[in-house]
């Protein structure tokens, strides 16, 4: 059995977590119960969220599915197309960290925040807005694994492509200065 939370510092006896107590009718107390109840909407959402992500992933198939299949899977969907792969993971992880972090992190108050966030995780750049819950961390963490090499594939030229013109000539040319260079170490002085 869990024990009782314990009221925190100027908090009075009886008071709920927040500073108000039950049946409190002052504005603050209503205040703090509809965004409780805003709380937990953007929670189940969250939820929702992720897990339609998940049933996207792992459709095609029917029954259950392997942990193996789920990432064969999440490596297709990746490969097929990553131009689309990286609009959806950029679009889609900026929405569900908006969720995650929109009420308990003042500097991700628009859709906008958190698009900038998710999309510096794509690279090394910075920003000032850092995840605060665990959704957004976990979030962020995502992104910051899968997105750059989802953003070098979508960027870059494609599998199988030529490559541009003059790049074989620079090539010779670096190894005929390396190979001079190394015949000048061995030489004897």
């Amino acid at each position: 059995m869990e024990p009782a939370p314990r009221p925190g510092f100027n908090e009075a006896p009886g008071a709920r977590p927040g500073g108000h107590a039950v049946g409190d009718p002052s504005p603050l107390a209503a205040r703090n119960t509809l965004g409780d109840a805003a709380a937990r909407g953007r929670d189940e959402r969250l939820r929702g969220a992720i897990a339609l992500l998940a049933v996207g992933l792992a459709a095609g198939g029917a029954g259950e599915i392997s942990y193996e299949q789920l990432k064969q899977r999440f490596r297709s969907a990746m490969t097929r197309d990553p131009v689309d792969s990286l609009a959806v993971m950029v679009l889609g992880c900026s929405y569900l960290f908006y969720q995650a972090e929109q009420a308990e992190n003042p500097r991700c108050a628009r859709y906008v925040d958190a698009l900038l966030f998710i999309t510096t995780c794509l690279s090394g750049g910075y920003t000032d807005l850092f995840a605060r819950t665990p959704a957004g961390k976990a979030i962020a963490s995502f992104v910051t694994t899968f997105g750059p090499a989802l953003a070098t594939s979508a960027l870059g030229a494609p599998a199988g492509a030529p490559a541009p013109q003059g790049t074989q000539e620079q090539g010779r040319a670096i190894l005929e200065r390396l190979d001079g260079i190394l015949e000048a170490l061995r030489a004897p002085r």
